[in-house]
């Protein structure tokens, strides 16, 4: 009867150890969606972080001319991103950019809730003065790094979740 216990106690523990298994495969394989920072000249990811529908992707820099710093706003669709709003410290950016007025005012900001078409890439060159770098879900991104001159791709990819957790590439 001890016998029976045991080898029953065995066949329990290695049956809840294949069922954790296979729901961690399911999870880590489920597909999800993330933003990809990639190399325009090399085509090397560079970032690539996860996002859902709805989600907000902030470009944030320093207006070259007005020296000013500025947000452009994007939201998550799909596979694609669309520009949501324009915000500046500077109202002199904001008509540089042909956008009308009236502005909200939010925060020490003028904000223009211009929306722009979806795109399913968007590509940034980074500026001498303007530092760029993106913030996604609190987290910051910075495209300066990659270079004064060079240019960077951000696009919405599906994936499996691993790679999306695992695959947290840098610039050189």
């Amino acid at each position: 009867m001890r016998a029976t216990a045991v080898t029953t106690s065995a066949a329990t523990v290695t049956i809840a150890a294949a069922a954790v298994l296979v729901a961690a495969a399911v999870l880590l394989l489920a597909p999800v969606h993330s933003l990809e920072v990639t190399d325009v000249h090399t085509g090397r990811i560079l970032w690539r972080v996860p996002v859902v529908d709805g989600s907000t992707v902030d470009l944030d820099y320093t207006n070259s001319i007005f020296n000013a710093p500025t947000t452009e706003r994007f939201e998550v669709s799909g596979r694609s991103l669309r520009l949501v709003e324009i915000s500046s410290t500077q109202e002199a950016v904001l008509q540089y950019l042909a956008l009308d007025p009236p502005y909200q005012s939010r925060d020490g900001r003028l904000v223009s809730g211009r929306h722009g078409p979806a795109v399913g890439e968007l590509t940034i060159r980074i500026g001498q003065t303007g530092r760029q770098y993106l913030v996604v879900g609190g987290r910051e991104i910075p495209l300066y790094r990659v270079g004064t001159g060079e240019a960077v791709r951000l696009t919405i990819s599906r994936m499996p979740r691993v790679f999306v957790l695992i695959g947290q590439p840098h610039p050189r």
